[in-house]
């Protein structure tokens, strides 16, 4: 399968979107938390596609799409983003991005949309009881996450 480099500032969605991208069998090369680093991991692991988170520290998502679609024009870069940052994801489409998968990220977002940039066959109805353990997981994830909050207020 494909060789992926993940882009986001958090470290849970990195996790996230890596075990769906494992599970999936595609390999996950390089990771990366703002855009700066993005760059150099590009240069280095050169991936087949890259997930571009658009919010972060230092260099954003849409001037790191800038920045490696001037690098290489074939680059595939999928946005993931909030519902409230469509017009940053337009922007990232108008500067080379190829789609993009709108949080909260679920395994049939990711997988049927890299499978759709990468030109192949979404094999996730055949195997969609491989991904049980990973639903599973993000529930709990969730479950963690709203109780850390409460527990904050």
């Amino acid at each position: 399968m494909a060789r992926i480099m993940v882009v986001d500032d958090t470290y849970f969605m990195r996790a996230l979107i890596k075990a769906i991208l494992k599970q999936a069998g595609h390999d996950v090369v390089a990771e990366a938390r703002d855009g700066e680093e993005a760059l150099r991991n590009y240069m280095i692991y050169k991936p087949d596609l890259v997930t571009m988170d658009i919010t972060m520290f230092g260099m954003n998502g849409i001037d790191a799409v800038k920045a490696i679609i001037s690098m290489d024009k074939a680059a595939k870069i999928v946005m993931i983003s909030a519902m409230s940052q469509k017009s940053m994801v337009v922007g990232a489409i108008k500067n080379g991005a190829k789609h993009f998968i709108i949080k909260p990220v679920t395994v049939e977002k990711v997988v049927g949309i890299i499978d759709q940039v990468l030109g192949i066959k979404s094999e996730i109805h055949h195997s969609n009881d491989d991904f049980g353990g990973i639903k599973q997981s993000i529930k709990e994830m969730e479950k963690a996450i709203v109780q850390i909050d409460k527990e904050g207020n």
